[in-house]
């Protein structure tokens, strides 16, 4: 039977794949090590290293997002998160050891080609095949075994504040202030101003 929590994960998320499980048991283990419950606000304040399927389970189990400013993206392109709790003012880096997850050149080769639309039939069946493997082995793995973890002592970042709209002076359209370069004693959004 399916974890509950991972159900959410793959709804949001929209498919189940390995990034999506690596986000969703790095999220789980670092709420366990900090002994917290969903961030219904900005009780937590998680800092991500990639831009993958990785983040959206780091969302739905940790309730950090963009929006609520609660959820910094740093890229670094690693599997791993930073989660800070205001309750106890600990923090602890969880990095997911990539290397007890076995994948070859082959893997990666017949991934892209399914990924791009290159792919025969037989080589989607076959990328099926070494997914739903990947994924039961990922899922046998013990928490110990394939994280690695640090805990952090420094000051938490601000919560999140909201700013003054600006309308750009060249395309009309309100930027938050703190995006808006004066240029000429004209406020210019980042986009007008690269293109000016």
């Amino acid at each position: 039977m399916m974890d509950r929590l991972l159900k959410k994960c793959i709804d949001f998320h929209g498919h189940k794949c390995l990034g999506l499980l690596m986000g969703w048991r790095t999220a789980k283990y670092a709420m366990k090590l900090l002994e917290e419950k969903y961030s219904k606000d900005e009780e937590l304040v998680c800092i991500v290293e990639n831009s993958s399927c990785f983040i959206d389970a780091v969302s739905v189990v940790c309730g950090c997002s963009l929006g609520k400013g609660n959820l910094i993206f740093k890229d670094y392109g690693k599997m791993a998160l930073t989660l800070f709790s205001r309750n106890s003012s600990k923090g602890v880096r969880v990095y997911l050891d990539s290397t007890k997850i076995k994948r070859d050149s082959f893997e990666y080769d017949i991934m892209n080609k399914v990924f791009n639309g290159n792919a025969t039939k037989k080589e989607i069946d076959l990328f099926k095949k070494i997914k739903k493997k990947r994924e039961e082995e990922f899922l046998k793995l013990k928490d110990e075994d394939i994280f690695k973890i640090k805990w952090i002592c420094r000051e938490l970042p601000p919560k999140a504040k909201i700013y003054q709209s600006i309308k750009c002076d060249t395309c009309q359209e309100l930027v938050m202030e703190t995006r808006i370069t004066k240029l000429d004693g004209k406020n210019l959004c980042i986009e007008c101003r690269d293109n000016n």
